[in-house]
């Protein structure tokens, strides 16, 4: 029996399905906020089985990311880390907020353009670039089904963030080299995470200890609201069994599995949310993120010449919400995806010809120098876990 490890050996350290994964999560998002933004309100899955699906979508995200980013974590420094994750990121995001701001909300805003360029909102939603997630833009989409939410994409950035940092402490701490602390730290943030979870624990139940208008309550709701704290799990799982890749057999019924029991939960455990499941059964989600990414699947036509989820993830959602402000009556949310994935498909191949490729370049201009180590497999080329 193969492991994951071997696998990537046979493939030169690059998982041969994790562009098409890529794309396909990517995708789903799209879909998902169709749902959403054609409804408003009205938007709800309640069906067992579709529930965990729509919940898994972003975990695997950052399974995927913290697998492939320990690739690139346990080969460079962290200073190069930090400026490798930066490019790639923060180009792309800064664009997105620009644009939105400038060019978007002028367009679509019902308020008068000085009043517009002088509010409060309009400066603060610059501060997306920092993490600091800002969603409204002054009399931006106020009419549309899910209101005022000019780009809901936004609120992953903190936790993406957050992730960056986990890996910085497990760079500095050594752990990366020690799998088997790695996995411990892991094991015990899951406990706590998943306690949080199931007893629906977060900074606006510790109102006594942070008041809502306070900075550490905005600090705390920022970085480990609890809904996003499943993704920390994810991320930090997806990064342990890149540690222990030799060891983890590919094997198919591993795969349905991991697969079949969440969905199966989700009817036996109707109560219990999707997202709770999710965190619940992160280790098989996270197995079965990779396991896709070793598979052979083929390239999606299109979408083969460039890495694009990331743009079609982060510029998608604030084209879908100027798409239903310019047809309200498009409230049929299948064809208000059919519409967008071409619009946001587009835009994304753009950031990536023009924007997102060109900045990686300049990665060339730096040191960035791997840290050299004894190894008997190939870990995955920087430039695929950049992607």
């Amino acid at each position: 029996m193969k492991s994951i490890g071997s696998v990537l050996n046979e493939h030169r350290g690059i998982g041969p399905g994790f562009d098409f994964l890529r794309i396909f999560l990517a995708i789903m998002v799209l879909l998902d906020h169709s749902f959403l933004i054609a409804e408003g309100e009205k938007y709800q899955f309640s069906q067992p089985g579709i529930t965990v699906l729509q919940a898994a979508i972003l975990p695997m995200f950052f399974a995927l990311s913290g697998f492939l980013i320990t690739g690139s974590a346990i080969r460079l420094r962290l200073k190069d880390f930090l400026l490798n994750r930066g490019i790639r990121i923060v180009p792309a995001l800064a664009v997105d907020i620009v644009f939105a701001a400038l060019i978007l909300g002028p367009l679509f805003t019902t308020s008068s353009l000085p009043t517009y360029f002088q509010s409060y909102e309009f400066w603060a939603y610059f501060a997306n670039i920092f993490g600091v997630i800002h969603y409204v833009l002054p009399g931006v989409f106020e009419h549309n089904p899910f209101p005022a939410t000019v780009n809901g994409s936004l609120w992953t950035v903190p936790y993406e963030i957050g992730c960056y940092a986990i890996m910085s402490a497990l760079i500095i701490f050594g752990f990366l080299k020690r799998p088997r602390a790695a996995l411990v730290a892991t094991a015990g943030v899951a406990v706590i995470i998943i306690a949080l979870k199931v007893e629906n624990i977060s900074p606006s139940s510790m109102g006594g200890l942070f008041p809502p208008e306070s900075s550490g309550y905005t600090l705390l709701n920022h970085f480990i609201g609890l809904r996003g704290l499943m993704l920390y799990v994810n991320f930090m799982l997806g990064s342990v069994l890149f540690l222990f890749r030799r060891f983890i057999p590919k094997h198919w019924t591993l795969a349905v599995m991991s697969c079949i029991v969440p969905i199966a939960a989700s009817f036996a455990l109707p109560d219990v949310s999707g997202s709770t499941l999710c965190t619940i059964f992160a280790p098989m989600l996270v197995y079965l993120t990779v396991y896709v990414g070793m598979l052979h699947i083929p390239p999606i036509p299109l979408y083969h010449r460039g890495d694009y989820s990331y743009g079609i993830y982060l510029y998608g959602y604030p084209f879908q919400q100027a798409l239903v402000s310019l047809f309200p009556k498009l409230t049929l949310p299948w064809l208000h995806f059919a519409i967008s994935l071409p619009i946001a498909t587009v835009i994304a191949m753009g950031s990536w010809h023009f924007i997102e490729k060109p900045i990686l370049r300049l990665r060339k201009k730096f040191s960035f120098t791997a840290q050299k180590g004894n190894t008997s497999e190939a870990l995955p080329h920087a430039e695929a876990v950049m992607k």
